[in-house]
């Protein structure tokens, strides 16, 4: 379980010290680096432990909000995967609410500045909830039209 949380939490942080030099970083480079952390969050997403599950659905929000041009459909298929299958509750909802996120990132648009000051500051349940108050959003604005 150690060496599983190690090496996505390391990946991710690889990536995310390049992240902030993307300025620097060529096409090849950033393919390259998205390649290595899909390999990444999709060896956390095959892990049976809940909290692992949990920390790569938020490497996965915090990866997408630094890099909105990130996507991966064995990723998407993974999280729809848990989310319709896993056992526990409270790992469903957290992939229902990653595979929202990821489907529908133009949604949460203006919330961008906010989610990435969350991810920057490491703040999971933050950032998870201001997805959970996006998706209320938008059901109370299609329930009032």
């Amino acid at each position: 379980m150690i060496v599983v949380i190690s090496f996505t939490s390391a990946e991710f942080v690889n990536a995310n010290s390049a992240t902030a030099d993307t300025l620097k970083s060529s096409p090849v480079e950033q393919t390259a680096q998205d390649d290595r952390i899909e390999k990444a969050l999709l060896f956390g997403l095959q892990s049976d432990v809940s909290g692992i599950l949990e920390s790569t659905f938020y490497n996965t929000v915090a990866y997408k909000t630094l890099n909105p041009e990130f996507s991966s459909d064995r990723i998407l298929e993974r999280v729809t995967e848990i989310a319709l299958d896993e056992k526990n509750h409270v790992v469903r909802y957290k992939a229902f609410l990653t595979l929202s996120y990821l489907k529908d990132y133009e949604e949460f648009s203006n919330d961008d500045a906010q989610l990435r000051s969350h991810v920057k500051s490491n703040d999971s349940l933050s950032a998870f909830q201001l997805i959970v108050e996006n998706l209320q959003e938008r059901q109370q604005l299609a329930s009032n039209q």
